[in-house]
């Protein structure tokens, strides 16, 4: 694996070597991504980042890439997981049960080439002039990139570990100890009694050693002639590790999350310990590598982490709400909601015993530190706690110089108490309400008092002769700073001088002006103000030629963090201090914060779709080519999406020439914008982002739609089609209404031939109907014979009136023209019968009941029951005409 030697830890205040802040361990501001975020495995094995930035991981799934908030997962063809990567030659070389590497095209998009099938897993890549080295369980393969050839060297032992260092790589053979690879196989070097029974997990280069891992936790160096065991204060398992500078490194342990450490003339310390507690998902750390901002990246064994390190702000403590703050030699003590925490020259911050609960504000007069709690006033002495006024709960507390006489803000009121014997006896209740807060003024001898309630109201209380004065002024609020004190009428800020308020004469106060400042801190200096108003946190800097300048989004990402009537702002030791809801943020002010190293905005993905069922094509960063080539008119959109920054405060504008030649207003939230409809021309996309407010930067990309030529074809063609459309149309229409004058010719013979038709069955009719008389007259008297021969000549007339002639004669002259009625009724109502057709033919044909009767040779009332049969069958409602449903049935058919 490739670690990095040079990391830009310029980049605003990323140094860990900040002087004034040596006695803070800063609470690990961490990022955190699960399987959902990344859509691929869980675990991940190797981490590296390229020269842009880019951050590849060897995923279960494949790789991971992250390109400025874009996660793109690039599966391998067998659908193998990947254990270990590495960055050369303009390729992402990885390994697995399998080797080979990602070649990037034009576009940015990655494609995968195999090389061999291994052994086992590829643990570690790492690549040295024309040669890659891959390093399983027991070989090193080797490819050649120019000859494109590959060797294998197998060996009888387990090797393990694979490191750059003095430009040779770097292994460990269990036999034979530590040596050099190269293209010809392993040179011995030196034994190395570790090794034997320890897996090595990780060599890389720190403080220009060679840094050694092992499994088991211990670590040594080897400077070319000896080794050196670096002895830990703890040991646990380890499974990765990386560089960080000159005087860091990190650990990724099996169980007990990354263990920063710190290495000083010799002196080897382990910084705090970043887990879950912290924030990471997983203690098991697989991977860590560092990218070019200084943020330390960790593959997960469930996930991934960022701990970012190039914030502006960091964090010290993060234990609760925070109310106040104060330095005391080299104690800081923070009040919070859960109790009073102090650092009692330590790395990190403890809850002083007995002040679990609610601390208020901490204050430190001639009598010395006093905490004010719910359960009334404690002293702090040392790291311990006396409750010296449990009364009631104390909200704030002022003494009068160095005299016997204070002020308590309590739950109870504004009271003036008086120390007698060690105790506090209550000598008045002021009156004044909304647990206000307390400013004594050494200068002037008296405790201003800044009532909360809505009226906002500055007192004056004064010890006058054992008496307690209170004077009422026109100000609204009092801040206590580390230069004085500060008054603020709701629009501007005073000092009080010579028993009057005159308007501030400093060039940074003078600066601060307007409604809603509810905090300000200025430096002993007089060359940082900070305030907070309408919610949001200001810096003015005054720069060496006396002008100034305001830092209006430096401070931002604390915004939404400010405790609503406790905001503190202090200033000490050259640091600020700003308290949040969760604890308590420091800034170093001994850097100028318009001259840093900052990057060009980044445009991190392009997306183009197109007309039609083509795929949207996706470019991601780094693409090679310079410019975006479209051909004309075939594109339907164009997205652009600029990188998103977590850590700084920045803001984007953006515009098109010669599209719109007014840039858009800025903003922190849009990080993406899309255009379409773009007529054929060049045009160059213009982004600019500025940092905290003030230092801007500009990327430009040449959009080039081509062929006008091609447009006015498309125009042509488009004007050829929709010509041909309309004649298409018109003769539809023609068409059209000669079908329906055909139709309409058809019906009409057709009912012409349906009336003649039943002219025709009438007049049979009425012929059955006079030969059926006949033979019932001949029926009649053959009957009266009363022998057998006339008995069968009687069945035989019976036979032949009942004969089916008429459903013949029926079927010959209505099925003719109809069959195709008859075959859809018959098909959609399966019940009918022969007989229920032949009812459903004469009604079509308009025939009477009399008339049905007479052809079928039944009754009237015979005809009306069939009717009624014939209802039940075809399901009608009792509103539905049975003659016009079966004459509508054929014209809807």
């Amino acid at each position: 694996m490739r670690l990095k030697n040079n990391l830009l830890l310029a980049i605003f205040l990323c140094s860990l070597s900040i002087s004034n802040a040596v006695n803070y361990t800063y609470v690990p501001d961490i990022t955190t991504f699960d399987k959902n975020d990344y859509q691929a495995g869980r675990q991940n094995w190797d981490i590296e980042v390229d020269d842009d930035n880019v951050v590849y991981i060897a995923n279960d799934a494949g790789l991971l890439r992250y390109i400025y908030g874009q996660w793109i997962l690039n599966e391998l063809p067998s659908g193998q997981s990947l254990r270990s990567i590495c960055i050369y030659d303009d390729k992402v070389w990885c390994g697995g049960d399998g080797i080979g590497y990602f070649k990037y095209d034009e576009t940015g998009n990655l494609t995968y080439h195999h090389l061999s099938d291994i052994d086992g897993n590829v643990w570690n890549i790492e690549a040295n002039g024309d040669n890659v080295f891959y390093q399983s369980n027991s070989s090193i393969s080797v490819y050649n990139i120019n000859t494109e050839s590959l060797v294998q060297y197998t060996f009888p032992n387990a090797i393990s570990g694979l490191g750059k260092w003095q430009n040779e790589i770097w292994t460990i053979s269990t036999d034979k100890g530590l040596g050099i690879l190269r293209s010809d196989g392993f040179s011995f070097v030196k034994p190395f009694a570790p090794g034997k029974n320890q897996e090595i997990r990780v060599l890389f280069e720190h403080d220009r050693k060679l840094i050694i891992v092992l499994m088991n936790g211990q670590v040594y160096s080897y400077d070319g002639d000896h080794f050196n065991e670096i002895i830990m204060p703890e040991q646990t398992s380890c499974f990765s590790a990386s560089h960080y500078d000159e005087n860091i490194f990190f650990l990724g342990s099996i169980l007990e999350g990354i263990i920063p450490v710190k290495s000083d003339d010799g002196t080897v310390s382990v910084q705090r310990k970043i887990q879950e507690r912290h924030g990471l998902l997983d203690n098991t750390v697989l991977s860590l590598a560092v990218d070019n901002n200084g943020n330390l990246w960790a593959g997960l064994d469930y996930g991934i982490a960022k701990i970012n390190k190039e914030s502006l702000l960091k964090t010290i403590i993060s234990k609760g709400a925070t109310y106040d703050i104060l330095m005391n030699d080299n104690t800081t003590y923070v009040a919070t909601n859960k109790g009073l925490y102090a650092n009692y020259e330590s790395t990190d911050f403890s809850l002083v015993d007995g002040t679990q609960g609610q601390v208020w504000a901490l204050n430190e007069s001639a009598s010395g530190l006093f905490a004010c709690h719910n359960n009334g006033l404690m002293k702090i002495e040392d790291d311990q706690s006396r409750l010296v006024y449990n009364s009631a709960g104390v909200m704030d507390v002022a003494q009068f110089g160095n005299t016997s006489h204070y002020l308590f803000s309590a739950y109870t009121g504004t009271l003036w108490m008086q120390e007698v014997g060690g105790e506090f006896q209550e000598r008045q209740n002021l009156g004044i309400w909304g647990n206000p807060k307390l400013k004594y003024d050494e200068a002037n001898q008296c405790v201003w008092v800044h009532d909360a309630s809505a009226d906002s109201i500055v007192y004056r209380v004064r010890i006058l002769n054992d008496s307690c004065a209170v004077t009422k002024t026109t100000m609204k609020d009092v801040f206590s700073t580390d230069n004085g004190l500060f008054f603020y009428d709701g629009n501007a800020l005073f000092e009080y001088e010579e028993g009057s308020f005159t308007e501030s004469r400093m060039a940074l106060t003078q600066s601060i002006n307007g409604e809603e400042i509810t905090a300000l801190e200025v430096s002993s200096d007089n060359n940082i103000a900070v305030y907070i108003q309408n919610n949001e946190v200001k810096m003015i800097e005054e720069l060496a030629d006396g002008s100034t300048v305001i830092h209006d989004k430096l401070l931002s990402e604390v915004n939404n963090d400010i405790l609503e009537q406790f905001e503190c702002l202090k200033i000490h030791d050259k640091l600020l201090y700003i308290a949040t809801d969760r604890g308590v943020k420091i800034l170093p002010l001994n850097n100028r914060y318009n001259s840093q190293s900052l990057r060009d905005p980044i445009i991190s993905k392009i997306e183009i779709t197109y007309s039609g069922r083509n795929k949207p094509r996706a470019i991601y960063y780094p693409y090679t080519n310079k410019a975006l080539n479209l051909a004309s008119r075939q594109f339907k959109t164009i997205t652009l999406s600029f990188a998103k920054e977590e850590k700084h405060n920045v803001e984007y504008r953006y515009r098109l020439l010669p599209y719109n030649k007014e840039w858009t207003e800025w903003s922190s939230s849009q990080t993406q914008v899309v255009y379409g409809d773009l007529r054929p021309r060049e045009y160059t996309f213009e982004l600019e982002c500025r940092y905290n407010g003030a230092i801007e930067r500009k990327t430009s990309l040449p959009i080039i739609i081509e062929g006008i030529g091609y447009y006015y074809l498309r125009l042509g063609i488009l004007f050829v089609i929709l010509a041909v459309i309309a004649l298409v149309i018109i003769q539809s229409a023609k068409n059209h209404k000669l079908r329906l004058k055909h139709k309409q010719y058809k019906k009409l013979a057709a009912e012409e031939q349906v009336q003649a038709k039943k002219q025709q069955l009438l007049q049979f009719t009425e012929i059955i109907r006079h030969k059926n008389s006949f033979l019932v007259e001949v029926r009649g008297a053959l009957a009266q014979m009363k022998n057998s021969a006339a008995a069968r000549w009687v069945n035989k007339i019976d036979q032949e009136i009942n004969k089916e002639k008429k459903e013949f004669l029926f079927h010959k002259l209505f099925s003719e023209d109809h069959q195709d009625f008859i075959q859809r009724i018959s098909a959609q109502y399966e019940e009918l019968t022969p007989h229920d057709i032949r009812l459903i033919s004469f009604i079509r044909i308009n025939a009477n009941t009399s008339e049905i009767a007479q052809f079928l040779n039944i009754s009237n009332s015979s005809v009306d029951t069939a009717r009624y049969r014939l209802r039940k069958k075809l399901n009608l409602e009792p509103n539905q005409n049975l003659d016009k449903f079966i004459r509508e049935f054929q014209v809807n058919a």
